[in-house]
């Protein structure tokens, strides 16, 4: 009789254990870990030492009363690749934040 007790007791917890599985949230398959890593050097320094741009994209926002511009750059030097970013540049004066991606 103990044994149909116990054997009851964990067919019933079998559906709150199923629950709490299906309620965790799961890994996307398709996330891998990218670098992101700051770079020392400006923009103007990477493509004085080399690297090539390779992609392009300007955006413009439009939440605030100033729109600001923001730009970036991707940059190639062999099979590495650093990402650019500008945000708001006027006429020279602006600051790069660069960020390795691999």
């Amino acid at each position: 009789m103990r044994k149909f007790g116990l054997v009851f007791v964990l067919l019933a917890l079998v559906p709150c254990v199923v629950d709490a599985q299906a309620r965790r949230p799961r890994a996307d398959l398709h996330e891998r870990a990218t670098e992101w890593a700051p770079v020392d050097q400006s923009m103007a320094e990477l493509l004085d030492a080399g690297w090539k741009i390779v992609a392009y994209n300007n955006y413009q926002t439009e939440m605030f009363e100033q729109n600001e511009n923001a730009f970036s750059f991707i940059l190639q030097n062999g099979n590495k690749y650093i990402i650019c970013m500008l945000d708001n540049p006027s006429i020279n004066d602006t600051n790069s934040k660069c960020r390795a991606l691999n």
